[in-house]
């Protein structure tokens, strides 16, 4: 016996036709009549035929198939050597090369068996071996299914799942969809597993492993492992990504990805005559091989695609952060971290930040925090904190200048000062070396540094900035903005391009003087910003003082919600020198540690009231991953708002974000009476496509036929369901929403007022588990709903 699992043991044995060693792994006695035997023992040589054409160096290759009285068999070729996962037993972390190589090779095997129509459905350590040679071959491909079968089921056509739960694909354990970049998602947890020397996920039981699988984002390899560098901890979030479409698409993408990493390609001889908009694109090209561009750039191009503050579009901002669940934790951190005691309560969903702090509010702090967010393990650490601490606060020092100067801008002026610099921050980030030689040849040449990026990239900073910027869908103004000043501000700039242009070269400039003069030089370079911009935009030395003070103490109050320590960053040093209590700082930040290491020791274990408080107190936001603290926050936050003077939509949409973070729906959407179709349409909702949904005119017709929504309207009856296609269920489940939605479970929260519908929440999910409620989650659920009836009461 050579080894013994779920599914069935594993025999080393003797062909003795061939003469030659074999393993064959007998799988579990089905337990079923003979027909149903017949069937699966049919279905399991079809799959074998199948995997059998798998011929590859790094593919275990399958030799028969068959059945030996009740128990089927599959007879694999024999390979001597070790299992990754006892390698990973054995050393831990594994050295950044071989893993790297290893997870290529494997990318070889899996793109081949992809090509042939197969996904193998179960990729592991367990199921890799590695010869003598240092060869990785995929084992057990006796699950493999054909690519085109994308949901789960036996052979014989049973519901089941395959697979082992912490290398699930999330959309497999959500909707039971698996495609051949589920399989890619796997290949990334095993990469992840070799550099951190752990699972990406690790509970206690198999329901949480699933839970977290799916809603919990994953800690970055780098965490657990220092040699993890910019580059492959960029490759490895992006193959483990959430959501499939942000993975790689294919086997062949992920191994150039890996190839790349192993063996960066050197910059071509006369790129840079290929012409600005030429040596953008081979950058950008450079910058998807080396580390995670895209990640980035499709967040902050979504966002940047809301344009103007309009209510409905509201809805839209709110799910493209909502997409990101870190960025969402960090989010809500950030803003009760600065606003807490403003508003006299924790801001616990999007929808209230939003309606609070304004649409540009929200739109710069997620910028800034997606720019941390990818500072986190880098090899570059040390350099990449100060460049972007400094960025974030010439944004700071930006909103600060246009508040004093009666501008309303202010986070436009924020978010253009911020990215001000976009380029020479992404040659530093992404290509670190060649940050390097534009800056010796600055030191050993005294060239102007676009001057010397010009030479090494073939493109100025400014020019890549910018590029990239319009790549990110950034509006006009700002990349318009980020062209430097290079003549004296004589007059109050006209246009509000200018205007923005100006504060954001100020600002970056002031920062300069920050990070870099010592004391004797800040009354030079002062002098020089105020001859520069004095008489246009009415500074002088005394105010630049006082605007640096007030930006010191916002960065010290925001240090810790960004994500970098402020005791490791000379710039924040720096900064805070020009306040008088940094100490005070340090206290603060120290607290605030302590508590996010309270928050992070419970967030999954069941939360009282008391522990609860006191959660909200220190950590100033709900546990993530926990349902009842999400639905408990989200309604003292709707209570908060009810209090005051409300925007109904506004209460609505915190009423649907708290249900759709809460439980995890795949959407949920709020449906209002509209008189002239006789109907409840969908107005606005959360979740993958809950915009497309409403756009195509989701739409509940009123009275309606004798259905499961009747019911809910007629009788205001809440109502659960988790299988449509359930014999009981079905006859009352309307052809128009199979039509529209199809979606496996639905739950149904009717508004009346007087007895009569005024709207309706509806939420769905493909995972039938999410609708089995804890009864104090439903008694949430419910006071949500009321909520919303008090709502449509106190504004009617």
């Amino acid at each position: 016996m050579l080894g013994k699992g779920a599914q069935g043991t594993v025999y080393l044995a003797r062909d003795t036709h061939l003469q030659r060693d074999a393993a064959v792994k007998t799988l579990r006695r089905e337990r079923r009549g003979a027909a149903a035997r017949g069937e699966r023992m049919s279905a399991l040589i079809e799959e074998a035929r199948m995997v059998s054409r798998l011929q590859h160096a790094n593919i275990v290759t399958l030799y028969d198939a068959g059945e030996d009285g009740t128990v089927p068999y599959l007879v694999f070729e024999y390979v001597e050597g070790k299992t990754l996962a006892a390698l990973i037993r054995e050393k831990g972390t594994l050295p950044c090369v071989q893993a790297v190589d290893i997870a290529r090779q494997l990318s070889c095997g899996i793109g081949f068996a992809h090509d042939k129509g197969v996904v193998h459905c179960d990729l592991k350590p367990a199921n890799i071996i590695l010869t003598a040679q240092g060869v990785a071959r995929v084992m057990d491909f006796g699950i493999a299914r054909h690519a085109a079968e994308t949901r789960g089921g036996g052979a014989g056509g049973e519901e089941a799942m395959f697979g082992t739960p912490g290398y699930m694909a999330p959309e497999y354990i959500a909707s039971g969809r698996f495609t051949t970049v589920s399989d890619l998602f796997s290949l990334g947890m095993v990469l992840y597993e070799m550099l951190a020397g752990r699972p990406a996920v690790s509970a206690p039981n198999m329901f949480e492993t699933l839970h977290r699988m799916v809603n919990v984002a994953f800690a970055p390899p780098g965490q657990f492992n220092p040699e993890v560098d910019a580059r492959l901890a960029g490759l490895v979030m992006k193959a483990i990504a959430k959501d499939p479409e942000e993975r790689f698409q294919s086997a062949e993408a992920m191994g150039e990805a890996l190839a790349a990493w192993l063996e960066p390609a050197p910059q071509a001889a006369g790129e840079g005559n290929e012409g600005t908009k030429g040596t953008l694109e081979f950058l950008l090209r450079r910058i998807r091989h080396k580390s995670d561009f895209p990640a980035l750039s499709t967040t902050i191009g979504s966002i940047n695609r809301v344009v103007g503050s309009d209510r409905e579009r509201t809805s839209v901002l709110c799910n493209s952060i909502l997409k990101d669940f870190a960025l969402t934790t960090k989010l809500l951190k950030l803003v009760n971290a600065a606003y807490y005691s403003q508003f006299g309560g924790s801001i616990s969903t999007v929808s209230r930040a939003v309606a609070i702090l304004g649409y540009d509010g929200i739109r710069s702090a997620a910028m800034s925090l997606m720019m941390f967010d990818h500072l986190q393990n880098k090899t570059q650490a040390s350099e990449l904190r100060d460049e972007v601490a400094s960025t974030y606060f010439s944004g700071v020092l930006a909103r600060e200048f246009v508040q004093k100067m009666g501008i309303h801008d202010a986070e436009e002026a924020f978010i253009c000062a911020m990215f001000h610099r976009l380029g020479r921050l992404l040659v530093t980030f992404y290509l670190h070396d060649d940050a390097q030689a534009i800056e010796r040849l600055v030191r050993s040449r005294r060239i102007v540094q676009d001057r010397a990026a010009l030479e090494v990239l073939g493109i100025t900073y400014e020019e890549l900035g910018m590029g990239v910027a319009k790549k990110w869908n950034f509006p006009e103004k700002i990349v318009g903005s980020m062209r430097p000043v290079t003549e004296a501000v004589r007059s109050r700039p006209a246009f509000e391009t200018e205007k923005l242009r100006a504060v954001a070269d100020l600002a970056n400039g002031l920062s300069d003087i920050v990070r870099h003069a010592s004391p004797a030089d800040r009354t030079r370079g002062f002098a020089a910003l105020v001859e520069k911009y004095g008489k246009g935009l009415g500074i002088d030395a005394k105010k630049l003082t006082a605007v640096i003070e007030e930006s010191a103490k916002a960065l010290s109050r925001d240090a810790e919600s960004l994500g970098f320590l402020s005791a490791k960053s000379p710039f924040f040093q720096a900064a805070c020198s020009w306040v008088e209590e940094p100490a005070a700082v340090a206290e603060e930040s120290a607290t605030l540690l302590v508590a996010q290491a309270k928050l992070s020791a419970t967030d999954t274990a069941e939360v009282s009231d008391e522990m609860r408080d006191e959660m909200r107190d220190e950590a100033r936001g709900a546990a993530p991953g926990n349902r009842q603290a999400v639905l408990a926050a989200g309604v003292q936050d709707i209570t908060n708002t009810l209090v005051s003077d409300y925007d109904l939509t506004d209460v609505l949409r915190i009423i649907l974000e708290t249900m759709y973070r809460a439980i995890g729906f795949s959407r949920v959407l709020l449906c209002v009476r509209d008189p002239r179709q006789s109907a409840l349409r969908a107005r606005f909702g959360f979740g993958t496509d809950a915009e497309a949904v409403v756009s195509r005119g989701f739409s509940i017709p009123l009275p309606g036929e004798r259905d499961v929504f009747y019911a809910a309207i007629t009788q205001g009856a809440d109502i659960c369901i988790e299988d449509i296609d359930a014999e009981t269920i079905r006859m009352y489940i309307p052809a128009w929403y199979r039509a529209a939605v199809k979606t496996r479970g639905m739950v149904l929260f009717p508004i009346l007022l007087k007895k009569r519908p005024v709207a309706l929440i509806y939420a769905d999910t493909e995972n039938a588990r999410m609708l089995r409620f804890h009864p104090n989650e439903l008694n949430m659920l419910k006071t949500l709903r009321n909520q919303a009836v008090l709502a449509f009461k106190q504004k009617s």
